[in-house]
């Protein structure tokens, strides 16, 4: 699952550190609502496909519960699958029937209805991406239709194309069966949590930009539970725990955002606001040495940087090194007129 979700990690590299998403409302979930939608629709087309092709029996009811339990948790009851003849042609179009036309759609409806059009999206793609297992044909009308659906719907997701890019560009070129088959595999095992990840991300985003604090702390955590190797997730989570004063648990999230810096392209360009912050955690718990380390090599990194001038010059201040200290705030003084005052 990581090797997955790493693959379109790139995908979140630019969203803590940039502008916050401000005047938008969150509300605290227990789960990622989303992933539950698209853990509806796959598990739900997928137990039926798997009914009309006479799978085994076990296989088939697992995957429905599973749709079931998904359902429950939207508020959502699932009808039980139609009784299959034992033909499969006959019995494919009963089951196209149930997933697209009796349930997919009503379905879709009271998502729409009761929890938004992204959630409905999500849905609509997990559910008719599978159907691809039963219909797929190179160049098909039918393909082409579902990648159109796809397509067409990805954006109202407001989840990275890169989800489902591989999928049409092998749809695109015509590709094999084995190879469709292989993708909507990796696709629908990797969505749930990549799904997940985004929306804990996005709720501490939105609960930062509340002032939320604690919140956004709790949110960020929660991603962090699903992809512990994620370093913009300790990054959102030290601001937050910096905001709330826990400066050693900040020290501890910017830590190991430097730790992992190597896996996120942005965070490493943005490396000197990490060590600015940490610094300025270890400067307010008196850890002056180390804060003035940090500092520095936030300097070193960013030459610029008036606030790490600043708050390197308040702890040297403190240290009583009043020449350095000086040196510093005049400085920073002078890269941005007024930020001493």
């Amino acid at each position: 699952m990581r090797k997955t979700i790493m693959r379109f990690r790139f995908c979140l590299l630019t969203i803590l550190i940039v502008a916050f998403a401000a005047g938008l409302n969150a509300q605290a979930n227990a789960d990622s609502k989303k992933r539950i939608a698209w853990e509806l629709g796959s598990n739900l087309s997928l137990s039926g496909i798997l009914h009309a092709q006479s799978a085994e029996k076990g296989v088939v009811v697992r995957r429905f519960a599973a749709a079931k339990k998904a359902g429950a948790a939207l508020g959502i009851t699932i009808p039980d699958l139609p009784a299959t003849s034992g033909d499969k042609i006959k019995d494919s179009a009963l089951i196209l029937q149930y997933l697209l036309v009796s349930n997919g759609t009503p379905i879709g409806n009271i998502l729409q209805q009761n929890l938004g059009p992204e959630h409905a999206a999500i849905f609509e793609i997990a559910l008719k991406s599978n159907v691809l297992l039963m219909m797929y044909g190179p160049g098909e009308s039918t393909t082409n239709t579902i990648a159109n659906v796809i397509r067409n719907r990805r954006p109202t997701t407001n989840l990275p194309n890169a989800m489902t890019d591989p999928l049409l560009q092998l749809i695109a070129r015509q590709a094999s069966f084995a190879e469709v088959k292989a993708e909507l595999l990796t696709l629908h095992e990797f969505a749930p949590a990549f799904i997940a990840v985004l929306e804990y991300n996005d709720n501490g985003e939105r609960f930062y930009a509340a002032k939320d604090y604690l919140a956004s702390a709790a949110e960020f955590t929660k991603a962090i539970g699903v992809e512990a190797t994620g370093p913009e997730y300790y990054f959102g989570r030290a601001r937050a725990y910096l905001q709330l004063g826990k400066n050693i648990e900040a020290i501890a999230d910017y830590t190991k955002v430097i730790q992992l810096k190597g896996s996120s392209t942005t965070v490493a360009r943005n490396l000197s606001l990490v060590y600015h912050n940490r610094g300025l955690c270890y400067g307010l718990i008196s850890k002056n040495p180390l804060a003035i380390a940090d500092l520095t090599n936030a300097i070193k990194l960013k030459p610029d940087y008036a606030s790490a001038y600043k708050v390197r010059g308040l702890v040297y201040k403190r240290m009583g090194n009043a020449k350095l200290a000086s040196a510093d705030l005049q400085t920073a003084e002078q890269l941005q007129p007024g930020i001493t005052k």
